[in-house]
């Protein structure tokens, strides 16, 4: 076998569920995540004979945003979702900080083939579910090639699994379609997450070929949980509140919070006053403002910091429909002028600018762009030498929806102010997503415009879709064509099995696209969220927006 990875130092903290939520990334998380468990069972210890102090006792709530009505781990898609499977399921590798990569979670030990094309995963001994049934290879099967079949919005996180072969009940052996280095990234989603097959088929599900129509357990899994994690799902009232219970046949060690009820609740204002009011104790939906209220009260915490959204400036490549901004000349002109700082401020408290197409936080990333990148001069004379010294005019088209709530209007003004120091003079030209932009954006008809991105799963292979030839990088009818060795480069990041190998990958991809090509990285959108300081282990997460496994009560 060309690699052995041996899970079994560090799966006797990760069965604790528990972990450091600023750990180190990679395989130096382990000794973090092991100290934090021993500390967190400490506190679970602890609970018997001292209850917590706060007047929540062990029950916590939490406030999140809605825009969803299935939680179903098959049909699951959304921002919020994640926070509940997170924590009544469970998947085969798991992110257990937010700069991390994908660890060992229900797995104990894996391997690929030589060539790349088949992972062997063997489960740890002990697990079960909710129900008291054993977890088997058969579950993991089940759960994945349902997810595939019901042909929902998540199913395309499985399509390089070509089939699945379980030759015991410990083992899963995964046959996939292409080498697929972000494999192990992809088993950590919620929607692949592991049911009880038992339980599930007894309401109506299947894994077949026609799932899709003959699946009936939608109904059951938006009612109840069917899962080997922490919690139980115990009601379900749509756009008002979720209950989690303790299950209690959890196989790991669980955290002192008995209960959470969680309450869907899209807005600031609300979540602000009573998180103050001590009606909540965490609120996901903070703004700039909001938190600027509710600073310096003396039992809250805020927690401000990057997410993996990342808002961007688009200019075509075809001069029939980009006009000026289709030369690379003028490409490099306009990174040059733009105002990051700037943008940082209007965008919120913790936004950052990554250093090029991937974003600060990525395994891999080569971090921030500098924050003096900014330079008037030096894009003047890019304008010059492209043709344009006294500028030119154009259209900056800008669409309706919001970056994780910051106006993409707002960042359009700021990108329009940036570019007149130069002689660029934008019109702003919005246009609803509905009415035209949407299909414009994909049609690759815009020729210059401000957008956003919110990764489909948390694995730096998300944005290689940027490159040429990529399905967004034409868009920008940004062919393979006119940069053949960046073009090949998403191939090799996919074939890069061994992590030092990919990073050494995405670390050039991103020094090719730093000065060059159509897209520029101009802001990481931050989230903003605010807790009760009776409460540890609250950080931000991508994955799950909140993980409620890593939370315990003082």
């Amino acid at each position: 076998m060309k690699k052995r990875f041996m899970a079994l130092a560090i799966g006797l903290s990760m069965v604790l569920g528990l972990a450091a939520c600023g750990g180190s990334s990679g395989s130096g998380s382990g000794n973090a995540q092991t100290s934090a468990a021993a500390e967190t069972e400490a506190a679970a210890g602890e609970e018997a004979e001292a209850p917590a102090e706060a007047e929540g006792g062990s029950t916590v709530v939490v406030a999140m945003g809605g825009g969803f009505d299935k939680l179903d781990p098959g049909y699951v898609y959304e921002k919020y979702p994640p926070l509940v499977v997170n924590a009544c399921y469970e998947t085969l590798f798991k992110f257990y900080s937010n700069d991390g990569a994908a660890e060992p979670n229900l797995v104990d030990t894996y391997e690929f083939s030589d060539d790349g094309l088949t992972l062997t995963c063997t489960l740890k001994d002990g697990i079960v579910f909710a129900s008291g049934n054993p977890m088997t290879s058969a579950d993991v099967a089940f759960s994945i090639n349902r997810c595939k079949n019901l042909q929902g919005n998540p199913a395309f996180i499985a399509e390089t699994i070509d089939s699945i072969e379980t030759p015991d009940d410990k083992t899963v052996v995964f046959h996939l379609t292409e080498v697929d280095s972000a494999i192990l990234s992809k088993l950590t989603y919620s929607s692949l997450s592991v049911l009880d097959s038992a339980v599930v088929k007894e309401h109506g599900g299947t894994d077949a070929e026609d799932a899709a129509s003959a699946d009936t357990a939608l109904d059951y899994l938006n009612s109840t949980s069917a899962g080997s994690g922490m919690y139980i799902m115990t009601s379900y009232t749509p756009d008002v509140e979720i209950v989690l219970e303790k299950n209690p046949n959890y196989w790991g060690t669980p955290t002192n919070v008995d209960k959470y009820i969680i309450k869907i609740q899209d807005d600031s204002n609300t979540q602000m006053m009573t998180l103050s009011q001590g009606d909540i104790d965490v609120a996901l939906c903070m703004t700039d403002d909001t938190m600027a209220e509710i600073e310096g009260e003396e039992n809250i915490t805020l927690v401000n910091a990057p997410t993996k959204t990342v808002g961007f400036l688009m200019m075509n490549m075809d001069e029939s429909i980009g006009g000026p901004v289709s030369n690379p000349l003028v490409q490099q002109a306009i990174r040059k002028a733009v105002d990051y700082a700037g943008i940082q401020t209007i965008t919120g408290n913790g936004a950052v600018t990554p250093y090029s197409v991937i974003q600060d936080g990525f395994m891999g990333s080569k971090g921030q762009r500098a924050a003096d990148y900014q330079n008037i001069e030096e894009a003047k004379q890019l304008l010059a030498d492209a043709g344009y010294p006294d500028g030119f005019d154009i259209d900056l088209t800008v669409c309706d929806l919001p970056m994780e709530g910051v106006s993409l209007g707002d960042l359009a003004q700021k990108v329009k102010e940036d570019l007149a120091q130069i002689g660029i003079n934008c019109n702003i030209v919005a246009t609803p997503w509905a009415a035209g932009y949407g299909d414009d954006y994909r049609d690759g008809k815009l020729g210059f415009t401000v957008m956003y991105w919110g990764t489909d799963y948390n694995d730096p292979n998300v944005q290689l879709v940027f490159l040429p030839g990529g399905t967004v990088g034409l868009r920008a009818k940004w062919e393979a064509s006119y940069d053949e060795e960046l073009a090949a480069m998403p191939q090799k990041a996919m074939a890069a099995t061994d992590e030092a190998d990919r990073i050494a990958v995405l670390e050039e991809i991103q020094d090719m696209t730093y000065e060059n090509g159509p897209f520029i990285f101009i802001v990481q959108a931050p989230a903003h969220i605010a807790y009760n300081n009776r409460l540890d282990g609250v950080a931000i997460s991508d994955p799950y927006a909140l993980d409620l496994t890593l939370i315990n009560i003082k």
